[in-house]
């Protein structure tokens, strides 16, 4: 039983060992994201595995239906921007696969599993309905989600997850649009 135990604790630092083979993750990225303003880096822990950071400014959005009369229903929404800290990793399992097919893995350019805590910092800007209280939209969580990024011929980022979260003890829904710019870097694929 211990022995079992041990191995699944080593298991995650499997992904980080090195082997032989040429790595196929370049070893640091640096992104300016424009949606939502912000800067990300990606660096390399194994051949298949990076460290994402970002820091960005994010909207959070409630909406409600209210019924106003019986043949007249009014919708709602409160809306904050926030600060928002976030670091992940991303598992690439689709790389040797792109390049079988001669396509291209450019500054990271793959499909991924992804694993990312997220803290938003209190509001800066807000527009709040009485009817859908949505209060400074703060608070801490963590994401489950699968994406994929590309990084196309002038250094356009496009990246796109979808997935689950835990936000402020609720499980809900998860995703991320990202277009942006690619800063070149010394050593790229």
């Amino acid at each position: 039983m211990k022995t079992a135990l041990i191995a699944l604790l080593l298991m995650p630092l499997l992904a980080f060992g090195q082997s032989a083979e040429q790595p196929l993750l370049v070893k640091s990225v640096w992104r300016a994201a424009f949606l939502e303003p912000g800067i990300l880096n990606e660096t390399r822990l194994g051949n298949r595995v990076t460290l994402v950071s970002e820091a960005r400014v994010t909207t959070y959005t409630r909406t409600k239906e209210v019924e106003t009369s019986p043949d007249k229903t009014t919708y709602y929404a409160s809306s904050t921007a926030n600060p928002d800290l976030s670091v992940g990793t991303r598992y690439f399992y689709n790389l040797d696969r792109r390049l079988e097919k001669g396509k291209s893995i450019r500054y990271n350019s793959g499909n991924y599993l992804s694993v990312k805590t997220r803290y938003k910092l209190p509001a800066v800007a807000k527009n709040e309905s009485e009817h859908v209280p949505i209060g400074n939209g703060s608070g801490f969580g963590v994401e489950a989600l699968w994406g994929f990024q590309r990084t196309y011929r002038r250094n356009f980022y496009l990246n796109l997850s979808l997935g689950s979260r835990i936000f402020r003890g609720n499980v809900e829904g998860a995703g991320d649009f990202t277009l942006g710019y690619t800063f070149s870097t010394v050593g790229e694929r």
